[in-house]
């Protein structure tokens, strides 16, 4: 039994090390393949805490099943939680488990870890009050905490429920604070664009667009602890500002870095490649925007038909007949027509396909 326990811990740690120096965007394969190993390490580690006969095994495993639940929620979920019935009777379990090293006065976790810990618990559990309530304790803990990774965490936790409540003003205070406790670069980008995310939602986008921007120029894809979903939403939106305002030339910069942190067959591929074609548009470069609309459409080629992918055979159209190219058009305003997608620009696709047959 110890040698196995000793063997799953060794994976669990094997599994987080590498998880925290992933380079680049995480394919959705990959990160698949991380939550499958998470998954499997997470039921032989239940099964030992059956079969566990000495306490000193029970303890070692169940901490390490807390350490997943936390492993998964940082690294993988984006601190987004879906309390599925797994999901709620692990949290039970760890719950239960706090509560006993607590009664009978244990050193394994300090107060602090097991504030933070039953937090994380009730988030699984779908206990958004409970868990708000604990990470608000420890935050406010006066306990030492030397990494200062509980804080942060707790922080960037509370911000992100605030988020989703529409208290915007309120999660980006939050997030201001866990500043406060990043150790590096990469985990104070990740804070800094979480911040900045609620200032776009605020509407100041000016300091949205600072905030971004000094993300970016934190993140680092060769060293620990580097989010490529907080990066790529950082480009992202970095891009769609500098769009809305007609600042082309640093929003095609962004959208082609996009191009390069991103799966080609993902949606912002595809969303870089067709704002792409109509920044080339916007400035008469009608052949330019045909070939990064059509890139975009070969991403999605195996994707049935949607409102997006219209709309982009709408844009080809329209730039060749910018060209003079009717004929090259037609094509396109056909596949509009004959689409069984709703699309509000249809209408007026039928009328130039009136007029160029």
């Amino acid at each position: 039994m110890t040698d196995r326990v000793k063997t799953l811990v060794d994976q669990r740690v094997e599994l987080e090390t590498r998880l925290q120096n992933e380079k680049g965007e995480l394919s959705e394969a990959a990160s698949r393949k991380y939550d499958d190993s998470y998954a499997t390490l997470q039921r032989q580690l239940s099964a030992l805490f059956k079969d566990a006969s000495e306490d000193s095994q029970r303890i070692t495993v169940m901490l390490e099943m807390m350490r997943i639940l936390e492993n998964r929620l940082v690294y993988l979920q984006n601190f987004i939680v879906d309390p599925s019935s797994d999901n709620r009777i692990l949290a039970q379990l760890v719950t239960k488990f706090i509560d006993q090293l607590t009664s009978e006065r244990s050193a394994v976790l300090t107060t602090l870890e097991s504030i933070y810990y039953r937090a994380v618990a009730a988030l699984y559990a779908g206990d958004l009050g409970k868990a708000r309530d604990g990470f608000r304790d420890a935050c406010a803990s006066e306990e030492s905490d030397e990494a200062n990774d509980i804080k942060y965490k707790s922080y960037v936790i509370l911000g992100h429920l605030s988020h989703e409540e529409k208290d915007y003003a309120g999660a980006k205070q939050l997030h201001d604070q866990s500043l406060k406790y990043s150790h590096n670069n990469n985990v104070t980008a990740q804070a800094l664009a979480l911040k900045a995310l609620n200032s776009y939602a605020l509407g100041d986008h000016d300091e949205a667009l600072t905030l971004f921007g000094e993300s970016l120029r934190l993140f680092d894809g060769n060293q620990p602890f580097f989010n490529s979903y907080f990066h790529r939403n950082a480009l992202l939106f970095c891009a769609s500002i500098y769009f809305d305002r007609k600042q082309y030339e640093p929003a095609e910069k962004h959208y082609r870095e996009v191009l390069v942190a991103v799966e080609q067959n993902s949606y912002d591929y595809f969303d870089a490649l067709t704002h792409l074609g109509r920044i080339h548009y916007s400035q008469g470069r009608y052949e330019d925007a045909v070939t990064e609309f059509e890139k975009a459409i070969s991403t999605q080629k195996l994707s049935s038909e949607n409102e997006y992918i219209v709309d982009t055979y709408f844009w080809i159209a329209r730039s060749h007949l910018k060209s003079n190219n009717s004929e090259k058009a037609r094509t396109y305003l056909e596949k509009v027509a004959a689409s069984d997608v709703r699309y509000e620009k249809k209408p007026q696709a039928v009328e130039l396909l009136r007029k160029v047959s």
